[in-house]
């Protein structure tokens, strides 16, 4: 019923150097069922990405205010409407790197540039979540770094 859906993603970007410069960033996300009344890709805008670092909301555990919490940078990808191979892919803004927590957790949340096209009607897809059991199908961040050479 007219209703905005949107996903949180987390990845624990621990694994980064401390002083690690973020050069590129790609987000993808594999498309799990066909969609529920019209593909939003086609009514609903742009799939949108906002980044937070460590998380939306008060804590890492999802609640429903996390879904309205502010974003560090709004809108930094848009996801292509078109899959290849099943999987959308969002190449990140520079907006996005100062806000990837380097030694935590950084969020994103996807969300469809319109909220709604006012059919009165369901209009949503599936994605493939982080805790899938087949580790393949997951959601990716790809993270492209560089850590600058320090002369003493």
């Amino acid at each position: 019923q007219d209703r905005q859906y949107r996903a949180i993603l987390s990845f624990n970007t621990t694994s980064l150097p401390d002083h690690a410069v973020v050069t590129k960033i790609t987000l993808r996300i594999r498309q799990a069922d066909i969609p529920t009344g019209t593909n939003p890709f086609t009514t609903h805008g742009g799939l949108k990405v906002d980044v937070r670092k460590t998380h939306f909301g008060t804590t890492l555990s999802l609640i429903a205010s996390d879904f309205q919490a502010a974003s560090n940078a709004s809108g930094v990808g848009t996801f292509g409407a078109t899959p290849v191979d099943n999987w959308y892919t969002a190449i990140l803004g520079s907006a996005a790197y100062p806000y990837i927590h380097l030694s935590g957790t950084t969020q994103f949340r996807l969300r469809f540039q319109v909220d709604d096209n006012d059919n009165m009607s369901a209009d949503y897809m599936k994605f493939y979540s982080g805790d899938y059991v087949t580790a393949s199908l997951r959601p990716t961040l790809i993270i492209e770094d560089h850590v600058p050479k320090r002369m003493y």
